[in-house]
């Protein structure tokens, strides 16, 4: 992940160096200290092998960042009326970010986003046109291992699969724990997408997707010495058709969420315009 320069000196320029117990410290440039938990927040991961990679290229970063800003400061760039003015508004930005996301997950806690299924299906009924699929469209999920023995232990994971989708992915992880991250984004994947939106890794998994149907699992596909792959199509709506109100619901969902959090948005914006304007 890369830090932005103009937010990264910033965050110096505010925090110091000061008050990191040495035990908590995992960089050092010059005066200036990373602690562990700016660097755990500061990084995004989905299992131990990306937290390692994440953890690399953000201290490298920070590494650059500390010796670049105190460089500066040996120049006096802080005291430049130009940079207190950028400082000054950066300052108010990240302020504001701050603010706003705070305030929108406490509404999301409050439930002011909630859609109820009478909400979705007002939506779906006024505009159904938007639910006719001009091309076939997937649910899939993908499930990879590193050896054609754990991929096989997957296939008849899912083959003995009795519906408890934790339990499949925690199975499919102890199996399989060098993709754990890789196989946790891609199930369960219940959206529709268009065949070439799934960016399938070569022309037999094509071949081996088209032949399935909804509820189907292929057998052990091998994508190269190293890499194999079992498929399971979730669902299908063909070209043409229409999604019906329950493949839709998720979506519909999703666009009644945003558009609820504008609302809200809009409101606190309101609110600040009658007060301060």
């Amino acid at each position: 992940m890369k830090l932005h320069i103009a937010t990264g000196v910033l965050l110096f320029f505010m925090a110091g160096c000061d008050g990191v117990p040495d035990a908590d410290v995992v960089a050092r440039a010059g005066k200036h200290q990373l602690s562990r938990g700016e660097l755990l927040a500061s990084i995004d991961y989905s299992s131990s092998e990306d937290s390692l990679t994440a953890s690399a290229i953000y201290i490298e970063d920070w590494k650059d960042i500390a010796a670049l800003y105190q460089l500066a400061l040996e120049e006096g760039i802080d005291k430049d009326p130009d940079a207190r003015m950028l400082i000054e508004k950066a300052t108010r930005h990240i302020v504001i970010q701050r603010f706003v996301d705070r305030k929108m997950d406490n509404a999301e806690k409050e439930g002011v986003y909630a859609i109820d299924s009478a909400e979705v299906s007002a939506f779906y009924q006024e505009f159904s046109g938007a639910f006719l699929c001009p091309e076939t469209v997937y649910a899939v999920s993908r499930y990879y291992a590193s050896t054609l023995q754990s991929a096989g232990r997957i296939e008849n994971a899912l083959k003995l699969h009795d519906g408890d989708e934790k339990h499949l992915q925690q199975l499919i992880e102890s199996i399989e724990p060098g993709y754990a991250g890789k196989n946790r984004r891609t199930h369960p994947v219940r959206s529709l997408s268009p065949l070439e939106q799934l960016h399938l890794e070569n022309d037999r998994m094509k071949e081996v997707l088209l032949s399935l149907s909804p509820g189907e699992h292929s057998s052990v596909i091998a994508v190269n010495d190293s890499l194999f792959v079992v498929i399971e199509m979730h669902d299908m709506v063909k070209k043409g058709s229409k999604k019906t109100f329950e493949q839709a619901y998720e979506e519909i969902e999703e666009l009644l969420i945003v558009q609820k959090q504008k609302q809200y948005y809009s409101t606190l914006l309101g609110e600040a315009r009658e007060k301060y304007q």
